[in-house]
């Protein structure tokens, strides 16, 4: 028997500290429970307190570039179907490494098998790759080994990141008829201006008669392509990369993501969506035995949007003081009252994992209601623009023409 320290809350404000003996950390969670209390934090008993070993962070964060995000959420489902169906977990990692193609996985999984049949864990084996499997996932399977349900464990895990791919992907194909009606658009203005309006005015150098200004516009507009195109894709590029620069310095990322979040329509989309994120994350890591402190620091870090990571952060903080998660709730911007209501039924009732997978689905049902309103919006207004621009150019080549002809009459 081990001694775990816990703190935990004893009816709406009393924090108490003390030691529970027990085999691991789920059973500590259980005992505690039984007391009537709601544990705030808990680990393993020593002199002087030392920091988890594996923090929570967001998943992924592998190398994207080798081991994509999709291989890990369907090596997690195959995973789940071979253990359930009742394998030995040293042969169902050996059957995913030899029915994956992909080289840089298999050589991972055939290590792990290694490392198991010499006795060690599922999860220390994993934890031996953190570019590959996040702490967030480590700790899950650990504490599904520790608890004697890693099949169950597995299952949810394998939910929870399908679940999570699946609203990502849902936010990114959202945007690509748009990205690609928009990228259409410009590379078909920028060769007319570059290389066919310079070929074509040629001929109104031939005419004695005074050009309409938009005539003359377009033309000096095109005269500086025809010169300086190759200016014009170097300064495109420039200001891309340079904009990918600031958006990695903490400071600039956080003032574009507050503005983002000040967006009509799109500052409510960004907001469902990562209330998704946050009620999905720690309803999984809820249901596996995490801590509610420990796991609202690890949603705090699976939050994308850094002006919403920073208020999830003050509420992991707020509830290690002991607050309650509602209470915390009240002071986190983003977070809606109705969603707070449904937070406060699930703690009173003891069944806080179902009322934030209730929120999910309810904010993920608004999530993708939105993105059919802002596509629906957004593709007639880049179509709408990119023929005015068009229109302009035509009308500005064809205004001479006309105005020769009314001379002439």
């Amino acid at each position: 028997m081990a001694k775990f320290s816990y703190r935990a809350k004893k009816g709406v404000h009393e924090v108490i500290e003390d030691v529970v003996d027990a085999a691991n950390i789920q059973e500590a969670v259980l005992k505690i429970t039984q007391q009537g209390l709601s544990p705030i934090d808990i680990d393993v008993f020593q002199e002087k307190k030392a920091k988890s070993a594996l923090p929570l962070k967001p998943f992924p964060t592998f190398n994207r570039s080798r081991i994509s995000r999709r291989q890990i959420v369907l090596l997690t489902r195959q995973m789940y179907d071979l253990v359930d169906a009742g394998i030995p977990l040293l042969r169902a990692l050996r059957l995913l490494a030899e029915q994956d193609g992909q080289a840089a996985l298999k050589n991972i999984l055939e290590d792990i098998a290694r490392f198991v049949q010499d006795g060690g864990s599922l999860s220390g084996g994993l934890a031996r790759y953190p570019d590959v499997f996040s702490p967030l996932y480590i700790n899950l399977v650990k504490s599904g080994e520790s608890s004697g349900h890693l099949n169950t464990v597995l299952g949810r895990l394998a939910d929870f990141l399908e679940k999570d791919h699946e609203v990502s992907q849902k936010a990114a194909t959202s945007l690509i008829y748009p990205s690609l009606i928009l990228a259409v658009g410009v590379v078909t203005v920028f060769i007319l201006l570059s290389f066919v309006i310079p070929r074509l005015t040629e001929m109104f150098d031939e005419l004695s008669q005074r050009l309409p200004w938009p005539t003359v516009f377009l033309i000096s507009v095109s005269q500086f392509f025809a010169r300086f195109w190759w200016l014009v894709l170097a300064a495109a590029a420039g200001s891309f990369f340079y904009g990918q620069y600031l958006y990695r310095l903490p400071q600039k990322r956080l003032k574009f993501d507050t503005f983002q979040l000040r967006l009509p329509l799109v500052g409510e989309f960004i907001v469902n969506l990562e209330l998704v994120r946050f009620a999905q994350t720690l309803a999984t890591l809820l249901e596996g035995g995490v801590p509610i402190v420990e796991a609202l620091r690890g949603v705090a870090a699976v939050v994308t949007n850094h002006a919403l990571r920073q208020d999830v952060s003050r509420l992991a903080e707020a509830v290690a003081g002991g607050a309650s998660l509602t209470e915390g709730l009240k002071n986190v911007a983003f977070f809606p009252s109705a969603a707070i209501n449904m937070v406060a039924v699930g703690e009173e009732s003891g069944q806080m994992e179902k009322a934030l997978y209730k929120i999910a689905g309810s904010y993920e049902r608004q999530t993708d209601q939105i993105i059919r309103a802002i596509t629906s919006l957004l593709e007639p207004a880049l179509i709408v623009l990119i023929g005015a621009v068009i229109g302009f150019i035509v009308v500005a080549m064809l205004l001479p023409i006309f105005q020769m002809n009314l001379i002439i009459q």
